[in-house]
């Protein structure tokens, strides 16, 4: 072993999850721009009702080779440019254009990410029609009790934004506990389920903030750029925030659901094992909100060192979250074939 795979190792040993010893980015990346057909996107989209969920096999216990969040990302993108491009060319004539860039912009790359999350899930037992549940009406929810959080536990008079971090993930989770917790124990019983379905409410409130955050920055400036900006900059930066947060917060619950004997929603909540890996996306959304010096400057110019560094970290962290998933299939095939 060398000593970058002891890195490696090292990593997924302090975090109790599977190690990527047998990752190859070049193979996992290989099939994203090989050609497929409209057909194959459509077959791939129509997997997780009781007919359509194949049965499980020892081939979705490896890393796939993800091609379809590449044609969703092209796809929101075409969108939200056509829609950009009427409201640049015909201005106040098409204001009624304005509400329907904010909602592309806002769900182009998010929307991606979630398919990557999606294409993961290897089981391929959870539907879209789930998925949109979860997006739309646990966006909604985790919005509503974020606000009830911050009224009655005000954080942010001791953390300021960073506070942040700790509501917010404590509401995404609540959500993926209200809506899924009856799911647990029957057909989406793998971790890689909990990680798609916290995907899922990241996705939905990631895009209602930044769709709330671009029509405040719009109102105030009274300036459809600056509406623009905050499109642009939350869209790039969305897949190292809110999604991948969730899915390790999904992740987590999972996990401490498969590895304890209490089968109890609270003794799930409340297992060391869930709360020491909890805490990760908790810190990271906490440390990514704050007002740490780590920026560089050139010419008045600044680069954000510190959310680069933090999302790195996020997905060297996702990616042993999706390998303890994929253990957790073969664990269980190879337990039914002890049987």
């Amino acid at each position: 072993m060398n000593n970058n795979q002891s890195k490696k190792d090292l990593i997924a040993n302090q975090l109790g999850l599977a190690n990527l010893s047998n990752f190859s980015w070049k193979d996992f990346l290989s099939g994203t721009f090989a050609p497929h057909s409209w057909e194959e996107f459509e077959i791939r989209l129509c997997v997780g009702t009781k007919n359509s969920t194949p049965e499980v096999n020892m081939s979705m216990s490896i890393f796939p080779k993800p091609w379809m969040f590449v044609r969703m990302l092209a796809s929101t993108l075409l969108g939200y440019c056509v829609l950009l491009l009427l409201l640049t060319i015909y201005k106040e004539e098409a204001i009624y254009a304005l509400p329907a860039l904010i909602i592309f912009g806002c769900f182009a790359i998010p929307f991606a990410v979630l398919t990557f999350f999606f294409e993961m899930n290897t089981p391929q037992n959870v539907s879209f029609a789930s998925i949109a549940k979860i997006i739309f009406v646990g966006g909604a929810i985790s919005f509503l009790v974020t606000f009830l959080l911050f009224d009655y536990f005000p954080l942010q008079k001791i953390y300021g934004p960073s506070s942040a971090g700790i509501i917010e993930e404590i509401s995404k989770l609540a959500v993926v506990v209200i809506l899924t917790k009856n799911l647990m124990n029957d057909r989406h019983k793998f971790i890689l389920n909990g990680i798609l379905y916290g995907a899922s409410i990241g996705t939905g409130f990631a895009a209602f903030e930044s769709a709330g955050y671009a029509l405040v920055a719009g109102l105030m400036d009274n300036s459809f750029s600056s509406l623009n900006h905050i499109i642009l900059m939350r869209g790039i930066l969305s897949p190292f925030t809110h999604i991948v947060w969730s899915a390790m917060a999904g992740g987590a619950l999972w996990i401490s659901y498969r590895e304890s004997n209490r089968k109890t929603i609270w003794g799930v909540i409340f297992n060391f094992r869930f709360l020491s890996l909890f805490v990760i996306p908790v810190a990271l959304h906490f440390l990514w909100n704050s007002d740490i010096a780590m920026f560089w400057g050139i010419e008045g110019h600044y680069f954000p060192f510190q959310m680069v560094v933090l999302g790195m970290i996020s997905w060297i962290i996702i990616l042993r979250f999706l390998a303890t998933g994929f253990k957790d299939i073969q664990n269980d095939l190879n337990q039914i074939n002890q049987t």
